[in-house]
């Protein structure tokens, strides 16, 4: 029996210039000849849900003992509080669907050509981890003080948001152009090295 059609099937070429590849949740790339296009869908933003259940449940029950409309701006109150936090510029910077193409010769991003001559390197960064190392938090021995909430705000930010807020940037000329963002580490390390190899450059 012949199965020379079967290998032709098995070639690449029998299926056409270009392929997909899935890589890892929210991350595929697509091979056309020697481009590579990579597409990402970032993290979505969870609700913070334990950062004003205690403070929203006790601020809505202490309302409603004084009426049931108090009681309704009181849970308005709560969710407007829920949705500043998810949409707030820390929660959603860079926090985008991207699509980006990348040769030997450059990069392709949102209609803008990188030479790759022009590039030093491709680096991962997280915006919410880097802020928060420059925060310094003084004691404050008054309780049920602002600062609480500042500092649950921050650990919130910290423990629910950094995990999921990396970047991919290619640094040209000194200057950062995001590739993709709203990203877990793994994805974005992923991406930086699909794209350094691409390029042909040394990775760190």
């Amino acid at each position: 029996m012949d199965f020379s059609c079967l290998r032709l099937e098995s070639r690449p070429e029998f299926w056409g210039e270009s392929k997909w590849r899935d890589d890892m949740p929210g991350y595929e790339t697509q091979q056309v000849g020697d481009v590579t296009e990579i597409s990402t869908v970032p993290e979505k933003v969870p609700v913070p849900w334990l950062l004003v259940a205690i403070p929203g449940i006790l601020l809505i029950l202490i309302a409603l003992s004084m009426g049931f409309i108090y009681g309704l701006v009181a849970a308005g109150f709560v969710y407007g509080a829920m949705y500043l936090l998810m949409h707030s510029k820390q929660a959603t910077q860079y926090r985008v669907p991207s699509k980006f193409r990348v040769s030997k010769t450059g990069i392709d991003v949102a209609g803008t050509t990188i030479p790759k001559d022009a590039i030093h390197r491709v680096i991962v960064r997280n915006h919410i981890l880097k802020a928060a190392e420059s925060v310094i938090v003084v004691a404050n021995p008054h309780p049920n003080s602002g600062q609480q909430n500042v500092v649950a705000g921050m650990n919130w930010a910290i423990s629910k948001l950094g995990p999921i807020s990396y970047r991919v940037d290619a640094e040209a000329r000194g200057v950062p152009t995001t590739l993709a963002g709203g990203l877990t580490e793994p994805t974005a390390s992923a991406i930086m090295m699909d794209v350094s190899k691409t390029l042909q450059l040394q990775t760190p």
